[in-house]
């Protein structure tokens, strides 16, 4: 999948999981709640970190020198492309230090955002071509769909997949406004 795929399908893994539980803080600076736009931005961040290890990825390109350095540093230690990032075992890790690191900041919504976008990456990738190596160290790649139904990552079905999130987004934002303010916008 593309970077602004996985981007989307990591905020709306957040948002949904906010709708269900609530876990985002307000955390107000200078009495504005800013609380939910640090859990959108560390949910992208963790949809997009699992590709580091992508010659050609958006999380690469968007840390600059970090995101090369880290790049190669896995590439001269043998780690391809949808390898160690996109194991079951790594995706775990990521959500748990993630969540106590920044519970122990004082941002645990931070941390769990992160872990959702993260997780929704190798999902995501689970219902590509390609698939991906949840089960390592057993062998083979995991899929959640069947042969003829895997997205093509730049393809029309990754379009008509990009189209549904987008839909199911809009969705959850709109099922979260408060009605008082629907009544005035009608």
């Amino acid at each position: 999948m593309q970077g602004y795929t996985h981007a989307l399908v990591g905020l709306t893994a957040a948002a949904a999981l906010n709708a269900q539980i609530g876990f985002v803080q307000p955390h107000v600076v200078k009495g504005v709640p800013v609380g939910l736009a640090i859990c959108a931005g560390f949910a992208i961040l963790g949809a997009l970190l699992p590709d580091v290890d992508a010659e050609d990825s958006t999380i690469k390109h968007e840390m600059g020198a970090a995101g090369t350095l880290t790049s190669l540093s896995l590439k001269l230690l043998g780690v391809g492309h949808r390898g160690v990032t996109h194991y079951g075992v790594t995706t775990l890790g990521v959500m748990i230090i993630g969540y106590l690191v920044s519970a122990r900041m004082g941002y645990p919504d931070a941390g769990l955002a992160l872990g959702v976008g993260y997780l929704s990456h190798v999902i995501a990738d689970a219902l590509t071509r390609h698939g991906v190596p949840l089960w390592w160290p057993l062998p083979g790649n995991f899929h959640l769909l069947p042969g003829p139904f895997r997205v093509k990552t730049g393809g029309a079905g990754e379009s008509i997949f990009f189209m549904l999130v987008g839909a199911t987004f809009a969705w959850i934002a709109l099922s979260m406004v408060p009605p008082d303010l629907l009544k005035f916008l009608r």
